[in-house]
């Protein structure tokens, strides 16, 4: 069984582990300050929100995803660092974050047109907007 994985990942392109995207709107559960959503594998969608609980804290909609690229790397087009998956509140102007397994990940957003590429002097970045969450798609690369 422990080499299935391996031999697998021999047929997928740009070593990538998985496909994902955000979670959907309606897979987030709220406890308290703590929201979370089920994700491919043994990983989980997270987030805590800052501050004060407001009164209805439920996710409201799905904001933006963000890819930071890691300017000090000889990059390749479509590739980075994935951030997170921002979604708005019912309470008004406050949002929470959701990091996939609470870290970041190298991706690939290679076919994916709904990234936008933006850069301003201190960042390079992918934001995908506009869309459901769940249209956010990006590919978990291998390390290494």
């Amino acid at each position: 069984m422990k080499y299935k994985l391996p031999f697998l990942m021999l047929f997928t392109s740009f070593n990538t582990l998985a496909q994902l995207h955000c979670p959907p709107v309606d897979t987030i559960k709220q406890t308290g300050a703590v929201y979370s959503a089920p994700a491919a594998g043994n990983e989980e969608w997270i987030g805590m929100l800052q501050g004060t609980l407001p009164p209805n804290s439920s996710v409201k909609n799905f904001s933006e995803a963000l890819i930071i690229i890691d300017s000090d790397k000889n990059n390749i087009v479509g590739q980075g660092e994935f951030q997170k998956c921002t979604y708005n509140l019912q309470a008004q102007g406050r949002q929470i974050d959701m990091f996939y397994g609470n870290k970041t990940w190298s991706v690939s957003i290679s076919g994916q047109p709904l990234w936008v590429y933006q850069q301003n002097p201190f960042l390079e970045i992918y934001q995908c907007s506009g869309v459901a969450a769940e249209e956010c798609k990006f590919d978990i690369l291998a390390p290494g």
